[in-house]
């Protein structure tokens, strides 16, 4: 795969079964429809999240798998976890939140999923070698006057190493590498300003973010963006101050490599 993609968090299916049945008993011995079981694959209750985190519940329906607009999702506090019609969770804040899964065609029958969100943890104030390589070389093309596209920039201050913005750029460089896509939008639909201000970089004054695939170095991942008119943009930009970068690979996605910069100012 040649490394030629260059654009400026992880669901999971779990393995232990849960089932819930909630019916409503007929009041006089008449002919009535079987009950209907949900059941489910999911960790033992509570599930337990990091805020940024994403998990995708899978419900069946009488052993089935569930039919799109089969069933109604519903968080009970959508400031501790919000949830997509398709079941996918997105942590949101520390707390505790209950989604339910209901039978869209008989309220009675329900599924609830207690989940507790943990805050998220500091993470280490130094970067990795390759996230540390790419601050260096990111400083050191800042330090030159160059042009990008048809704009000229002149020199720009170096940069800070911003523990918050690494947390956000590792994170979406894992999510890439391990559900094997390839964009600024998030799987779960979170966008980079969402990522940055979940990962606690708030309030900022302007964030940016350059994101690549396929480049095996830092060097190669850096002149990369360079040579792409937006990339060199967010590289030069003088109202930028601090930056966190992330990179991940896994063997087995389409690209391998993948690389995040995200950039801010507060």
């Amino acid at each position: 795969m040649f490394p030629a993609l260059l654009r400026g968090g992880a669901a999971a299916l779990l393995t232990v079964t849960l089932a819930a049945c909630s019916s409503t008993p007929a009041s006089a011995p008449v002919p009535t429809e079987p009950p209907v079981h949900l059941a489910a694959q999911a960790v033992a209750t509570p599930i337990s999240l990091i805020a940024g985190q994403t998990l995708q519940l899978n419900v069946t329906v009488n052993g089935q798998p569930a039919q799109p607009g089969q069933l109604k999702w519903t968080t009970s506090n959508a400031a501790v976890a919000t949830v997509m019609q398709t079941g996918l969770v997105s942590a949101v804040a520390a707390g505790s939140v209950t989604v339910r899964a209901t039978l869209a065609t008989n309220p009675g029958a329900y599924l609830d999923f207690p989940i507790t969100v943990a805050a998220v943890s500091a993470p280490a104030p130094t970067p990795s070698t390759f996230a540390q390589q790419v601050l260096d070389l990111t400083n050191a093309a800042r330090a030159v006057a160059r042009t990008c596209g048809t704009t000229s920039y002149p020199a720009a201050p170096a940069l800070t190493w911003n523990a918050p913005l690494a947390q956000a750029a590792q994170g979406h460089a894992t999510d890439m590498a391990t559900q094997n896509y390839f964009s600024h939008t998030s799987k779960d639909g979170r966008t980079f300003s969402q990522r940055i201000t979940n990962a606690g970089y708030t309030p900022y004054r302007t964030i940016g973010e350059n994101i690549a695939a396929g480049q095996t170095t830092p060097q190669a991942v850096v002149d990369g963006w360079l040579k792409s008119e937006g990339h060199c943009r967010n590289i030069m930009n003088p109202s930028f101050k601090e930056l966190g970068v992330g990179y991940a690979y896994a063997g087995t996605s389409t690209y391998k490599h993948y690389w995040v910069q995200d950039f801010g100012a507060r």
